[in-house]
């Protein structure tokens, strides 16, 4: 898969969604798509209860991006508004760092569809051009979902504990390894 951003991809369900560059006019989408997450898919995001984005907040999540600071998202095309589904950020630990720190929402409706896989390939797409070797993620021991996907990419754990320190080596493996993985993904060029 090579698409360039934005494109489009059709989930499992069948719903057709436009995987795009956040920047500073998405806050409002920023805020409606925390407003349709779970308190539990909050807490696994911030590690931490979390009932609403500052505005702070939404600065940094909005910011444009660079090499440093790399942000997409996800909405539903075909709706009369843009739905927001999905996020995917990756920051460097340090300036010209190999290593990123990645991560990764989806509203609860979406989440195993096919999003995350997607997202997250198109993000180690964009890190890995800019020459990052590997994402790290802070996930919760809980949160199988996101363990399971980083595991399926060749992800590892490197801490154990509440809090888990994960590792994925960049470019991704070719095809995951989760049979709930979905088997071909459709995608095309936004028209021009």
């Amino acid at each position: 898969m090579t698409a360039k951003l934005p494109f489009r991809a059709v989930l499992r369900n069948g719903e057709i969604v436009l995987i795009r560059e956040i920047g500073p006019d998405d806050r409002r989408l920023m805020r409606d798509g925390f407003e349709k997450l779970s308190k539990q898919s909050r807490f696994f995001r911030f590690l931490a209860p979390h009932s609403q984005l500052s505005e702070a907040e939404l600065d940094q999540f909005t910011e444009s991006n660079t090499d440093e600071h790399f942000a997409i998202g996800a909405v539903s095309v075909g709706v009369e508004a843009d739905l927001p589904l999905a996020t995917a950020r990756f920051v460097r630990l340090s300036e010209g760092a190999k290593d990123a720190e990645f991560a990764l929402t989806i509203i609860d409706s979406h989440q195993r569809l096919g999003l995350g896989s997607l997202l997250l390939r198109t993000m180690a797409r964009a890190a890995h051009a800019r020459g990052i070797e590997r994402f790290t993620a802070l996930l919760h021991h809980e949160n199988r979902g996101m363990q399971a996907l980083m595991r399926c990419f060749g992800g590892h754990r490197m801490t154990p504990g509440t809090e888990e320190e994960w590792i994925l080596p960049l470019p991704l493996k070719p095809e995951p390894t989760l049979s709930k993985q979905p088997s071909e993904i459709a995608i095309w060029r936004k028209p021009v």
